[in-house]
């Protein structure tokens, strides 16, 4: 069977829609409202706080997808992002996922252990 996407094409939309950097820009910000809303939790799960996450933390590009969510009466077509979150000894701690429409808008976030 026929893959319905040409491999080259897709990395040549994760290069010029610059999909990791918007993805890692909305997960500051999720980061800087977690630490906000919630720092003792934040400090626990993340074993640090928002400054030295920022600062020494490792953001690892991990994934990028097309979706097609049948949950919706008219299926929902989306692209997801994954970027991971490692401690400055590597060590992981999240994965922060975000999914946007086909016009590049976040339609919702996640992170997550």
């Amino acid at each position: 069977m026929r893959l319905p996407m040409d491999k080259y094409a897709f990395s040549e939309f994760i290069e010029k829609s610059n999909i990791f950097r918007l993805t890692r820009d909305a997960m500051g910000r999720c980061l800087r409202n977690w630490y906000n809303d919630e720092r003792e939790q934040f400090v626990h799960d993340m074993r640090a706080d928002l400054k030295t996450v920022m600062e020494t933390y490792h953001f690892y590009n991990r994934m990028v997808s097309f979706n097609k969510n049948f949950e919706f009466d008219i299926p929902l077509d989306t692209i997801t992002c994954i970027i991971a979150i490692n401690d400055d000894e590597d060590d992981y701690r999240m994965s922060y996922r975000a999914i946007f429409d086909y016009d590049m808008n976040i339609i919702d976030d996640v992170i997550s252990p």
